[in-house]
């Protein structure tokens, strides 16, 4: 029960009652080391229309973004080894739609999977209707996208 009103508070469901004892926690970022900052900022703007936002450390620290709903992307500087995590290692991005996500991938030649990892095919498994795509960044980190209707 409380992993459940747990899961329930991370999601950020309207109208999900949470357990008394069950932490007020949220997910506040997601920080990812990286070769080329401006690279990275430029895909994640350029993919996700996602804004730069200031940070609290000097020119040449990690740099922020913003998803919105107060989440933010920090994007670490210094990366120098591969990026080898297997595709089921990822965060995922919920759209409106998924089409104009699809064109700025096309637009930029960007490959994208279905869940089995198919070329350029969306998965359509789901029994809720749910429909994902999964891509790499330049640095080879693993997003899915869906289109999860809250």
């Amino acid at each position: 029960m409380r992993l459940a009103a747990l899961l329930l508070a991370l999601a950020g469901l309207p109208g999900t009652a949470v357990a008394q004892d069950a932490p007020a926690i949220l997910l506040d970022h997601v920080a990812l080391h990286v070769a080329d900052t401006q690279k990275s900022i430029d895909f994640y703007s350029a993919v996700f229309g996602l804004k730069e936002i200031p940070t609290p450390f000097p020119p040449g620290g990690p740099r922020w973004l913003a998803f919105g709903n107060g989440l933010e992307l920090h994007l670490q500087p210094g990366r120098t080894a591969p990026v080898t995590a297997h595709w089921r290692v990822h965060f995922a991005i919920t759209v409106p739609d998924l089409e104009p996500v699809l064109a700025g991938l096309r637009a930029r030649n960007i490959t994208w999977f279905d869940n089995a990892q198919r070329p350029g095919l969306i998965s359509r498994t789901r029994t809720d209707g749910v429909q994902q795509i999964f891509f790499q960044d330049p640095d080879g980190y693993w997003i899915e996208v869906n289109d999860v209707k809250h």
